[in-house]
């Protein structure tokens, strides 16, 4: 089937749609899909190149748009209120919230779609969270146990992986070093601080290691002089690709849940090992990020590797490697390898799946 260039909406509750970009049913029915929920300031199109490039892989991709993004079902106050709230019981309800709504989606398209089922790492879905994209990723691993059981039943037909790319350090409970220069989070003005926000995404970083496990190897501030991504695009096309407003608002909200929440979420997902026995114990989890995306994201994943080995320190005394958890730290692309080299990122997810 050929690429939809279209928008396509799917109903998950009486008053919530999602809309998403897919790439098709692959002939022969005999495919996986790989279902990408994007990051801030940055709607799901960021995908489209890897569209083309999806079924002679005997893939299908799907590339949904968050909840805030036009035309997705818009947050109302009701729904940020546990956000908003600076509590943990508040902001925890939230990510809950997310996760119902997320496997939902997954699960509806499964059904309608009628894709194959997992078998082993094949088939099925593997779920992507990129950059910010990862907090509902992970939250829909993190609260199996609060998904209705008609969605759970079917999840666990579907869904084998979970992959998070390029995850922040905070996102996952994991402060921030001193060494990170956090400036731009601190400009008041919205549309300023997203195009702060945009020049730094966007940039490659010289990295002298990103395997060492040495903060010392990592770039968290300064720029290569390589060109940086979708800088070829004019305003108009980059504005139909992004939401300052969003950025500045919801996704503003999310950076702002208190660690421990986040620290709860992550330890549900990989560290629980009555969570893991009970729901999807076969459910993979794993981890990759580029050879020059920002230090702090690159560091975050070293961080979390290193948690493997003991997650008590971090995680709290309970925690302890429950899942199938791995890790892929590729050597070349930013933070946008799926936009400027879409073969190279396809070829990392698909790498990254199958460890």
């Amino acid at each position: 089937m050929p690429t939809s260039t279209q928008l396509e909406t799917l109903t998950t509750s009486d008053d919530v749609s999602y809309s998403y970009f897919d790439s098709g049913e692959v002939p022969g029915n005999t495919y996986t899909t790989l279902v990408f929920v994007h990051g801030m300031g940055f709607n799901g199109g960021v995908f489209r190149k890897l569209f083309p490039l999806a079924t002679v892989r005997r893939l299908r991709i799907v590339s949904l748009h968050r909840r805030d993004y036009n035309p997705t079902t818009s947050f109302r106050d009701v729904d940020l209120a546990g956000l908003a709230s600076g509590t943990m019981e508040g902001q925890e309800e939230f990510l809950r919230n997310q996760a119902v709504d997320i496997a939902t989606f997954l699960v509806t398209f499964a059904r309608e779609q009628r894709i194959p089922p997992a078998q082993g790492a094949s088939g099925g879905i593997a779920l992507i969270g990129w950059s910010l994209g990862s907090v509902p990723a992970h939250a829909v691993v993190a609260y199996l146990d609060a998904l209705p059981s008609s969605i759970l039943s079917d999840l666990g037909k579907y869904l084998h992986t979970m992959v998070s790319h390029d995850v922040a350090a905070i996102n996952i409970g994991i402060p921030n070093p001193p060494i990170y220069d956090r400036a731009l989070w601190f400009e008041p003005d919205v549309e300023k601080r997203f195009n702060l926000f945009y020049e730094w995404a966007t940039a490659y970083f010289p990295h002298k290691n990103v395997t060492s496990g040495n903060i010392a190897d990592l770039e968290f501030n300064k720029f290569s002089n390589q060109t940086h991504s979708m800088h070829e695009l004019s305003s108009e096309e980059l504005a139909e690709l992004t939401s300052a407003k969003t950025f500045g608002a919801s996704d503003t909200l999310l950076l702002y849940i208190q660690l421990d929440v986040f620290k709860i979420m992550v330890r549900r997902t990989i560290f629980d090992t009555a969570l893991a026995e009970k729901f999807l114990p076969n459910l993979r989890v794993r981890y990759m990020c580029g050879g020059a995306s920002p230090g702090i994201l690159v560091w975050a994943s070293q961080e979390l590797r290193k948690c493997l080995a003991d997650p008590k320190p971090m995680y709290g005394p309970d925690a302890e490697e429950a899942r199938d958890v791995k890790f892929n730290f590729q050597t070349e692309g930013n933070h946008f390898v799926f936009w400027d080299e879409p073969e190279v990122a396809l070829d990392h997810y698909i790498a990254t799946i199958n460890l």
